[in-house]
């Protein structure tokens, strides 16, 4: 028998697994009610790393009405996905000539930044802007980081779930934010 209960020795139909070499197959629940946010002293904004793992990351944030998350540069290979959950917010982007390119979303509405990209976002109107965002796990994700700018190391976040698919294992764990 297998860590799963299954037979090696059972042949398996066409449409079956052989799940002797999947990761471990286990989900995870993360209350964003009990997950600890990070907050940036600087501005009014509030992240909650929610899940890491080897292909991406996977935070949620608050920006208070009127406030920001200033100009920053990502890393070039550090794609981002900012999905608008709630309220309003404005993503400026500088361009590589200087011009800026400005986009509004709402909610149900996403926006992808490239790699590289310099910009910010403003919460408009007069509700936080609550947003998702999916991006790759680069522990350098600001080029700001690397002159020791930022206000933060990755490290020291309160990651809710991180976990290593390549070793299979859960590197951290909030017991009190993640159930099985």
């Amino acid at each position: 028998m297998t860590q799963d209960g299954s037979d090696p020795s059972r042949e398996l139909t066409p449409t079956e697994l052989d799940r002797t070499h999947l990761p471990k197959q286990t989900m995870y629940k993360v209350s964003l009610a009990e997950a600890t946010p990070f907050e940036q002293a600087e501005n009014a904004v509030t992240t909650y790393p929610l899940v890491v793992t080897n292909e991406f990351k996977l935070l949620y944030f608050e920006i208070e009405p009127g406030e920001s998350i200033d100009w920053h540069t990502h890393t070039p290979g550090f794609d981002e996905v900012c999905l608008c959950l709630d309220g309003r917010a404005r993503f400026t982007l500088e361009r590589g000539d200087r011009s800026n390119q400005v986009l509004e979303i709402e909610p149900r509405e996403f926006v992808y930044l490239p790699g590289g990209a310099r910009h910010k976002i403003d919460a408009v109107g007069d509700r936080p802007h609550e947003g998702l965002v999916a991006m790759p796990p680069e522990p350098v994700s600001r080029m700001e980081m690397l002159e020791g700018a930022s206000p933060y190391r990755f490290e020291e976040w309160p990651i809710a779930l991180w976990v290593d698919r390549k070793r299979d294992e859960v590197v951290r764990r909030d017991e009190v934010a993640v159930s099985e």
